[in-house]
């Protein structure tokens, strides 16, 4: 049997070892039979360590300054991030948290922008809403907490939704906007507004995806767009590996003084 070191499966996204180059790197050998099957594993291996990074420091920001209110998430496909929610809100144990998954739950609408992704088209990145509560039930954490809301967001975020949220009371603690594209992003962003709170982090998923990083373009648009009609103020919290960032939400002292 060889000695040579086999990569892990799925990877770890990163091993220390004693000696230079003081991380374990794969050989030519360990990589000669390495195929896209692999690629992909690979990259979504360490995606997903970062997200769940964030989420980990997330929630100790939230629970450490007190930031009470629920979880939304646009955008859910295989229940992944959302299942990292429902984990580190038990570990904090924010038993009266509400989650909230809004998706079309048919894939992506139409793009009416070009992006650089070529995969998304209508129809991609489908999980079924029974697929998504079956992923919820199985996790079995605050499953009675979550709520889905389906439809293209153009359409099912109305003014009576808004409204319902609104009269609830219930302030958003943690918001996860992974919309992909620009035409999503949009209503996101005016339905969140007047559900956020001094605090709220705003987890931008995409902000440089989708358009070789053009923060003028997708996701990013949509969002600087909001920034200059709205009231709140973000400042930059976490970056999420290459793709996204977090912002923490605030009001400036004039404002504060206006809403009291």
């Amino acid at each position: 049997m060889s000695d040579t070191k086999k990569p892990h499966f799925p990877p770890v996204a990163i091993e220390p070892v004693l000696g230079e180059p003081w991380v374990a790197l794969a050989n030519g050998q360990e990589l000669a039979d390495w195929t896209r099957e692999n690629e992909i594993e690979y990259n979504q291996n360490n995606r997903q360590t970062e997200k769940h990074l964030f989420y980990r420091r997330t929630f100790d920001f939230l629970t450490d300054n007190r930031v009470r209110g629920d979880y939304y998430e646009f955008g859910c496909h295989r229940c992944r991030t959302f299942r990292m929610a429902l984990t580190e809100a038990r570990r904090h144990n924010l038993d009266s948290m509400g989650f909230h998954a809004f998706d079309s739950f048919e894939g992506l609408p139409d793009p009416t922008s070009d992006t650089s992704v070529e995969i998304w088209k209508r129809g991609a990145l489908t999980t079924s809403e029974e697929d998504f509560m079956g992923m919820v039930r199985d996790h079995g954490i605050y499953v009675d907490n979550v709520r889905t809301i389906k439809g293209y967001y153009s359409e099912s975020l109305t003014k009576e939704l808004g409204a319902e949220y609104l009269d609830s009371g219930r302030k958003a603690a943690l918001i996860n906007i992974d919309c992909d594209l620009y035409e999503s992003a949009v209503p996101v962003f005016d339905f969140i507004d007047p559900l956020l709170q001094e605090g709220t982090v705003l987890y931008i998923d995409d902000q440089f995806a989708g358009y070789k990083g053009n923060p003028l373009k997708g996701v990013s648009k949509a969002f600087l767009e909001w920034q200059k009609r709205t009231r709140w103020k973000v400042v930059r919290h976490l970056d999420i590996s290459w793709w996204g960032r977090s912002y923490i939400v605030y009001l400036e002292k004039e404002e504060i003084d206006g809403v009291l």
